[in-house]
């Protein structure tokens, strides 16, 4: 696994960096403590279960066979499929003691969604805006997170919650909050769907309303980056 670290700019809070290697790898890494945009670079395709999922809900044989790797993080939510160039994968991390850490889960990740908004648009993708509402998992929210609502998260049409752009999961411990966060390139749920062992949860996983993003991960991280700094 390659890491290749970028120092911020004189005056700025956030340190970029670039992780390349498997998704469970990508997943295990410890970042230091500090504000820090992480760029995730995936090598293989890869079907990520949340943290308290079990394992019986991929069939992990027939993914490997496909050349899709199975593994788990360390935040909940639910399955999530992480691609080398169809999805844009990427961590933010805060420590405990910055002004943005909010002790309200609920409300943690507010900050991160306008963040997000604001960068989109600096990209040129209109019509999207963030969820604030109540956590909505849906008919099968609990397996796949993109099925999912949750506070923070942005959609293309937010005044109906239509068309999930960035999904948002986080794990916070005593140092610290990693904000793991994903938009898809292109969505192509069939492609990976079919490894799921219920056939329900994937049928309906293949006609969830996403909305994929023409951008790249250097853009969309560089104006991250720039909206961040400017707050």
């Amino acid at each position: 696994m390659d890491t290749d670290s970028s120092l911020p700019a004189r005056g700025s809070a956030w340190r970029i960096e670039r992780c390349r290697g498997g998704a469970g790898d990508l997943h295990a890494l410890d970042f230091p403590e500090g504000r820090s945009i992480n760029v995730m670079l995936p090598t293989a395709p890869a079907l990520v279960l949340g943290s308290t999922q079990s394992p019986n809900l991929v069939v992990a044989q027939t993914a490997s066979k496909m050349g899709v790797d199975v593994c788990q993080r360390r935040t909940g939510g639910g399955v999530v499929f992480v691609h080398p160039q169809h999805s844009v994968w990427v961590d933010v991390v805060i420590p405990r003691d910055d002004p943005l850490w909010v002790d309200d889960v609920a409300r943690s990740s507010l900050w991160l969604g306008a963040a997000f908004v604001d960068a989109l648009h600096d990209c040129g993708i209109s019509g999207v805006g963030m969820y604030t509402g109540a956590m909505k998992r849906g008919d099968i929210g609990d397996v796949v997170c993109f099925a999912s609502s949750a506070p923070g998260e942005v959609f293309f049409d937010v005044s109906k919650v239509h068309e999930k752009v960035v999904g948002i999961s986080q794990r916070r411990g005593r140092n610290g909050a990693r904000f793991q966060c994903i938009l898809y390139r292109k969505w192509a749920p069939q492609e990976w769907s079919c490894h799921l062992t219920d056939v329900a949860v994937a049928t309906a996983t293949n006609e969830l309303a996403v909305r994929s993003v023409d951008v790249s991960a250097d853009d969309l991280v560089d104006h991250l980056h720039r909206v961040l700094n400017a707050r």
